[in-house]
């Protein structure tokens, strides 16, 4: 396997794991475990089974889903480079608690439970930053139900395209481009919408020229909109 260089220190995007390491933290994560590349579709984790190996993503973008009670799959999230998944698994010793899929090409690296905690033991600041990453994770979740309980389906979705674009967006001439694989009933699942009121409510975002459709991506063309119905939706409906 051709070994695929690391992002400089100073690239992994603001808030992951890697992120919020000291240089020396960060060269000693990546050195750990092996490295392997994973294609679109492919299952990097998944839901129940009983492995504990934590997964450093290096150039990755993955979504994590479970499936509910009546069958359905909720997507809970999305991870990028520099993130880690599989980490509670390694901690608690627990099934894994969701399915990781990976959304394009990507490059990690596999490292063992034993290892992972040897190096959270041997690094001050690796304990604290995967703590703070685990809370981030827990107060996204927490802000999509709010969001739930208190606006509509069109306000939830344009919010959740806000923050998306921020976290993982990619500039294009004209835009703002989504390339993460998310299908319209992912994204439904996301802002507790069903897949054709999402799909209705995109339909809506793109006759307002808010947004441009592709298969798979979207790219945000007009984002003072885009922000004015997530944020002050009185207004604008």
């Amino acid at each position: 396997m051709t070994a695929i260089p690391p992002p400089r220190a100073d690239a992994w995007p603001a808030g992951t794991f890697l992120d919020l390491l000291s240089p020396a933290s960060q060269a000693a994560l990546l050195g750990l475990g092996v490295p392997r590349a994973y294609r679109r579709g492919d299952v990097m984790l998944r839901e129940a089974e009983r492995s504990d190996h934590v997964v450093l993503l290096v150039r990755a973008v993955v979504k994590a889903t479970v499936t509910l009670e009546n069958g359905r799959v909720a997507l809970l999230g999305i991870k990028v480079g520099g993130d880690v998944v599989g980490e509670m698994a390694a901690l608690s010793g627990e099934p894994r608690s969701a399915t990781v899929t990976v959304c394009g090409d990507a490059h990690v690296r596999v490292i063992p439970a034993v290892v992972f905690r040897e190096y959270l033991n041997r690094f001050a600041d690796a304990g604290p930053a995967l703590t703070r990453v685990i809370m981030q994770t827990l107060r996204w979740a927490d802000k999509r139900r709010t969001d739930f309980n208190g606006y509509p389906a069109f306000v939830r979705l344009a919010r959740v395209l806000d923050e998306l674009a921020d976290g993982y967006g990619r500039a294009v001439p004209g835009g703002v481009t989504l390339d993460l694989g998310l299908t319209q009933r992912e994204l439904g699942a996301l802002v507790g919408a069903e897949e054709d009121t999402a799909r209705k409510e995109l339909r809506s975002l793109r006759d307002r020229g808010v947004i441009r459709m592709g298969y798979r991506t979207i790219t945000i063309v007009d984002r003072p909109v885009l922000n004015s119905i997530a944020y002050d939706w009185s207004e604008t409906r």
